[in-house]
């Protein structure tokens, strides 16, 4: 049977380049460079969605949920029509914050154990408590580079998929948010690439000396005979949409 899809709500992308729109489920890596609106771009999803009645929860490490909301209000993007189906995880103060969710829950009873396997598991049971109290069927999380710091991964390979096997089994639509990792970066720091449903990639296209286009190319998204080409992204009057992009 085919799965059932969920929109991005970006103007001309569903139906051009993903066919209709992400399959339910999948796991997606939204890559790209600072100043590609990588983050506004996951809230805008997960925000369209909720307006339509589709639950969503957003889980941000790098700016405390107050600068998150100021920014996507200046995009003209009202919050506080989803703030009951899309509520923020506030997690900015890293790893300070998860250490106190360990110490209250108690999460931590072996003392030999790596710190890094108290973490994750608390987290993952506060996902868990959200999900089952708001049982939201879109995640954000932004982002997976400040995720994996604070986790502080010893054998990146295992608990790279570890987590993304989770993430599915959560029976919900994913969104990573991810910074383009360097020319130089090692194998290993790929591997979320060949782990993850879909890839989404954002950049900023030199198109004369002094200016930039903002451009977005579904490179893999499983189970979607999706168009790979280049598209311009433009946000105008709150909304997002693509067109094609001409070299």
């Amino acid at each position: 049977m085919a799965r059932a899809l969920v929109k991005t709500h970006i103007r001309g992308f569903d139906q051009e380049v993903l066919r209709g729109g992400i399959p339910q489920g999948h796991v997606i890596l939204i890559r790209g460079a600072s100043g590609t609106m990588k983050s506004s771009l996951a809230y805008y999803v997960l925000y369209h969605n909720a307006l339509e009645g589709t639950p969503g929860l957003y889980v941000t490490l790098e700016q405390p949920a107050g600068g998150l909301l100021e920014h996507v209000a200046a995009l003209g993007l009202k919050a506080t029509a989803v703030s009951d189906a899309l509520p923020i995880l506030d997690l900015s103060r890293g790893r300070e914050h998860l250490e106190e969710m360990v110490t209250k829950v108690g999460a931590m009873t072996d003392d030999t154990a790596p710190r890094g396997e108290a973490l994750i598991a608390v987290l993952k049971a506060k996902v868990l408590e959200l999900r089952k109290k708001r049982k939201f069927q879109l995640l954000a999380i932004d982002s997976w580079d400040a995720l994996e710091l604070m986790l502080e991964f010893q054998d990146r390979r295992a608990e790279t998929f570890g987590f993304f096997e989770w993430l599915r089994d959560l029976g919900v639509t994913s969104l990573l948010i991810s910074e383009e990792p360097g020319y130089e970066a090692p194998a290993t720091a790929l591997e979320e690439e060949f782990l993850a449903d879909g890839i989404v990639h954002l950049r900023l296209q030199p198109v004369s000396e002094t200016s930039y286009q903002r451009r977005v190319q579904c490179v893999k998204m499983r189970s979607v005979n999706q168009d790979s080409d280049d598209h311009t992204l433009l946000f105008e009057n709150g909304r997002f949409e693509v067109a094609r992009a001409i070299g």
